[in-house]
């Protein structure tokens, strides 16, 4: 079974990954530093909550069950160099980072599994995501930024 950011476990896992992370904490690959990775990460989830709108990207309704077999269903890990759409990226589109605490609080307070529905998300990219398919893709992204940062 996947790791899925909404189960207790992997969500208390994740959090304490998230504290580990210093301002400081070098990448291994990619341009953000580490307090906007956590602006970035926070931003996905905003995005995947309707609070962030996607206008750089349209997909066609008919694509939308595909690119989420693609890319939530199959896809096993994001890897080293990946390629993010505009309003997720730190030189175009992201929300501007404050503090590095406030803006660690911030992912961590929309990390809450309580702020999502059991019956999933309406993701403007995949469609409908149930709980699983999101806690799982969700977790995988996390994942991937948590190790640029050697955490």
């Amino acid at each position: 079974m996947a790791y899925n950011f909404l189960t207790p476990s992997d969500h208390a896992a994740l959090v304490a990954r998230i504290r580990a992370l210093r301002p400081d904490s070098p990448r291994q690959w990619g341009k953000m530093t580490a307090g906007q990775m956590l602006v970035h990460c926070a931003d996905q989830l905003r995005v995947s909550r309707g609070e962030k709108p996607i206008t750089s990207v349209r997909i066609p309704g008919f694509l939308k069950p595909l690119l989420k077999w693609l890319l939530v269903s199959r896809l096993k890990e994001f890897k080293p160099g990946t390629r993010t759409i505009k309003e997720l990226a730190a030189e175009s589109g992201m929300s501007a980072p404050t503090t590095f605490a406030a803006d660690q609080a911030a992912l961590l307070e929309l990390l809450d599994p309580a702020c999502y529905a059991p019956s999933g998300v309406e993701h403007p990219l995949f469609g409908h995501l149930t709980a699983q398919e999101f806690g799982e893709v969700s977790w995988k992204h996390l994942d991937h930024h948590l190790r640029q940062f050697g955490v």
